[in-house]
């Protein structure tokens, strides 16, 4: 039995300052950047980022509810810096991101209360929620 893969995230897109300043402001070094313009691969073609990216995720193992781990992060590291987030998102595309790769789990247990939508709300934060089943059904 796998455990399924839930990553929480917490992204900022096309901005004009330096990833560093995000980072100072957050208190958070980020684990995921890039700069517009950086080349990538995707498959055997090179692309070039059109634009930065600054982005901070949880990773973990687990057929816990995703929810329950949505609500810690949004508690732990999003309300704590709801002033630096809404001065970000002013001028930039922020994303609150719940994504989860399903081995063994029939339900995800993804549930946002309205003082969580608050939260995502006073940042300025959109939400994007990704559910990846890939289970195999054993006959």
């Amino acid at each position: 039995m796998k455990s399924n893969e839930n990553y929480i995230q917490l992204k900022f897109f096309g901005f004009n300052i330096d990833h560093k300043e995000i980072s100072d402001s957050m208190g958070l070094q980020p684990t995921q950047k890039w700069s517009k313009g950086d080349k990538y691969k995707s498959g055997r073609l090179e692309k070039i980022r059109k634009e930065n990216h600054w982005g901070f995720e949880i990773v973990t193992e687990t057929n816990d509810f995703i929810g329950d781990q949505a609500k810690a992060f949004l508690a732990d590291i999003v309300l704590p810096r709801t002033r630096e987030i809404r001065s970000l998102t002013n001028t930039c595309h922020g994303e609150f991101s719940i994504i989860q790769y399903m081995y063994d789990s029939v339900n995800p247990g993804l549930y946002l209360d309205k003082d969580q939508i608050g939260i995502l709300h006073d940042c300025g934060l959109e939400l994007n929620v990704d559910i990846y089943v890939l289970s195999e059904k054993n006959d």
